[in-house]
């Protein structure tokens, strides 16, 4: 046992931080103080010039990584992550405080309405509840335990809608629009999806008013719903053409919203969610998060990049990220090696992708490797050839015998020489 501790701690001590994945984002009313998460390492980044510059916070007391973060002000912020575990300051992040863990396997979204009344929505159809801002959450269990909830909306103390889907599943039946009238207790499904969508935002004017955007797993389009009936019926909104898969959602009034998603796409809107047009930007690869304090600063986060504005989505701009270094990877003493998994979690398959940067190491053997929580061996990648400068592996969940691997979580190590890299990904069932 102790031998098998040994193992997993060394895992943790030498995993080197790769390609950031920026998960979620949230600009404070004054326009200049934000913050962002990633969902790849514990990192919470914050900005004081409305997300120009963005630095590494201090005294995160998180174990688990996350999926999102939002803030009242500038000083009263929560996190949400993996294992349902929920963060919180009241001082703009000088302190934290670990709240909850195990509300769920993860928690994907939380939402306050007010400095106490809040929810936090997660995997396996849970919803978590607080009415003290967090002292207490209420672990709630909905009639749809197959479902992965990734966006909510509150309009008031009593009636929200959530939504859930699940990224590069390939599987039907994930997209569900689900309501409640009583503060979270008790849903009702408003809408489910046969085919291959996902829902992943929601945002709802007044109890009959609403917008979800989401996707088609199979070539990726955009998709737009609006309800004027409270969701009982939905008309399908058409996205710019150059837009793809969508999976966050903001609006600032009951006219102006962005939504941001796959390959760079943010799209806005000006008339309440019936038309929308394309905003360029520099991002190429997903945005995860967008967040606007008003009808002109906002920023927005993916793969790798944190984007910002000060003239409604005109212009976007990478904010500069201080303490990690310009190519996102952190300054903690491996530079040559970047490695990413995506997606993560997963269910079916995974893409492990790796790149060497220094010209010293591109002909030599790279090694890769997958361990579970104990330091077994569980799938071994055989690599041979010239890797000059990436490579990319897809893994279907199997170990080295061909059998599938029991939910849970695992770790992707590369090893190049004296050089190591490790990745934490979570199989699902």
């Amino acid at each position: 046992m102790k031998q098998k501790c040994l193992i997993f701690l060394f895992f943790i001590s030498n995993g080197l931080y790769a390609y950031q994945n920026y998960h979620g984002c949230c600009l404070a009313p004054d326009n200049l103080t934000g913050w962002v998460v990633t969902i790849d390492s514990i990192i919470v980044l914050k900005t004081t010039d409305g997300g120009a510059n963005w630095f590494e916070q201090p005294n995160t007391v998180a174990s688990r990584k996350f999926f999102d973060i939002t803030c009242r002000d500038n000083s009263k912020v929560w996190t949400c992550g993996i294992l349902g575990e929920i963060t919180h300051t009241s001082n703009g992040g000088q302190t934290w405080f670990l709240q909850v863990q195990g509300l769920a396997k993860y928690a994907t979204r939380i939402e306050f309405i007010d400095d106490t009344l809040g929810w936090a929505v997660c995997g396996d159809g849970v919803v978590g509840r607080t009415t003290d801002g967090g002292s207490y959450w209420e672990q709630i269990f909905t009639s749809f335990p197959q479902a992965e909830f990734y966006g909510l909306s509150f309009i008031d103390p009593y009636e929200g809608w959530a939504v859930a889907g699940w990224p590069d599943s390939l599987d039907v039946n994930q997209g569900k629009i689900v309501h409640t009238i009583d503060g979270g207790f008790n849903w009702d499904s408003l809408y489910f999806s046969p085919v291959y969508e996902d829902f992943f935002d929601v945002h709802f004017f007044d109890p009959n008013n609403g917008i979800v955007v989401g996707g088609n797993e199979l070539d990726y389009a955009p998709m737009i719903l609006k309800t004027t009936d409270g969701g009982v019926t939905w008309d399908t909104i058409p996205a710019p053409a150059n837009a793809y898969y969508l999976r966050a959602l903001d609006f600032v009034d009951n006219q102006k919203g962005w939504a941001v998603g796959r390959f760079g796409t943010i799209v806005h809107t000006t008339d309440g969610g019936n038309t929308w047009i394309f905003q360029t930007n520099p991002a190429t690869t997903t945005l995860f998060d967008v967040d606007f304090s008003d009808t002109l600063h906002g920023v927005a986060c993916g793969y790798n990049i944190i984007l910002y504005t000060t003239n409604g989505g005109q212009n976007w701009n990478i904010g500069h990220i201080r303490g990690i270094n310009e190519e996102g990877t952190l300054n903690n003493g491996n530079e040559f090696i970047r490695l990413q998994v995506y997606p993560n979690p997963f269910r079916r398959n995974t893409e492990i992708r790796y790149t060497i940067q220094d010209k010293r190491w591109r002909n030599r053997i790279v090694s890769i490797r997958i361990y579970d929580v104990s330091g077994r061996l569980v799938k071994s990648f055989p690599l041979a050839g010239d890797y000059s400068r990436q490579g990319i592996i897809v893994w279907d969940g199997e170990d080295d015998s061909g059998r599938r691997i029991s939910p849970g979580i695992y770790f992707v190590k590369l090893e190049l020489d004296e050089f190591r890299q490790m990745e934490m990904v979570i199989h699902l069932r």
